[in-house]
């Protein structure tokens, strides 16, 4: 399911313009790019939880070349999905 698709069923379920939904989903989403921005966790309960952790610099290795180098620290949005959400798949 893309994008569009979940705007397509959600204005289905909610009886509402895809244009409002498609406002709500772009709206949500840059909250949450926003928020996890400021180094904030978004916890959304029955759902999972978004969160920024940022990674060590390490020693890489090119395989090619066989040379080392290092491999600067970044940051990494990670989510967790909440066992409700998990089980409610199975």
């Amino acid at each position: 399911m893309n994008k569009n698709d979940l705007i397509n069923n959600m204005s289905k379920r909610v009886h509402l313009s895809k244009s409002k939904c498609e406002e709500f989903m772009n709206e949500f989403y840059s909250l949450i790019i926003d928020a996890l921005k400021k180094g904030d966790e978004i916890s959304i309960r029955n759902f999972g939880k978004f969160k920024v952790s940022e990674t060590k610099q390490r020693k890489c290795i090119n395989p090619q070349t066989k040379r080392y180098y290092i491999c600067k620290p970044k940051k990494v949005i990670s989510f967790k999905c909440f066992k409700n959400f998990k089980f409610a798949v199975k």
